[in-house]
């Protein structure tokens, strides 16, 4: 029988932190590595691991991507446990802005239906914060492919081997995510986007 899904979370940021720490170190050890061979794998710092594992600092998206990718995870395993394998039939619903919630340095990242795992797609609603390559440390890349749309504002796309391109509300780009990229709000106000990425599994 199809199933439908309605849930939302409403969690501290400190809890939230701690949670996804706790989830990284769960799935690092299930694997049996050391923070030392994870931070290999993932080309992710070691220190950078270890105050996440403990609640001290959170990951970006990317980073999140990678991690899932080298764990062999789905990347909404870091934000919830009641997550379940989609299946023929099922669904889910996200009402506006109860999806889980993450902040990082490029984004405030609001993944939209996360209580399915093992999804061919990951939606997520992002509101552009940054303002400069500076601001997000430069290009970053994960696996699989990714769409963006622009609801509103204004968004500069930096990928590896094109020029910078502006796009406005209304505008949208396919992109191979391998390559190295980065979104950066160039207007006024934070850009909000829609970001459907395709992980390659």
């Amino acid at each position: 029988m199809p199933k439908s899904m309605e849930h939302s979370i409403d969690i501290s940021e400190e809890a939230k932190s701690l949670r996804i720490g706790e989830r990284l170190s769960q799935f690092r050890k299930e694997k049996g590595l050391t923070l030392a061979q994870l931070s290999t794998s993932a080309s992710i710092s070691e220190a950078t691991l270890s105050r996440a594992e403990n609640g001290l600092s959170p990951l970006n998206a990317h980073n999140l991507y990678i991690l899932a990718r080298v764990l062999e995870v789905d990347v909404v395993s870091f934000f919830r446990t009641d997550s379940v394998s989609i299946s023929k039939g099922m669904r889910s619903v996200t009402r506006r802005g109860a999806g889980d919630k993450e902040s990082t340095a490029r984004y405030d990242l609001e993944l939209l239906c996360a209580e399915l795992s093992a999804k061919k797609m990951v939606p997520s609603l992002n509101r552009v914060t940054a303002t400069s390559l500076e601001d997000v440390d430069g290009l970053r890349t994960h696996e699989g492919e990714e769409f963006l749309y622009v609801l509103s504002g204004q968004v500069v796309i930096h990928t590896e081997f094109y020029t910078p391109t502006l796009l406005e509300e209304g505008d949208s780009m396919y992109f191979d995510s391998n390559m190295a990229h980065a979104y950066v709000s160039s207007g006024d106000e934070p850009a909000e986007i829609l970001v459907v990425a395709a992980v390659e599994t």
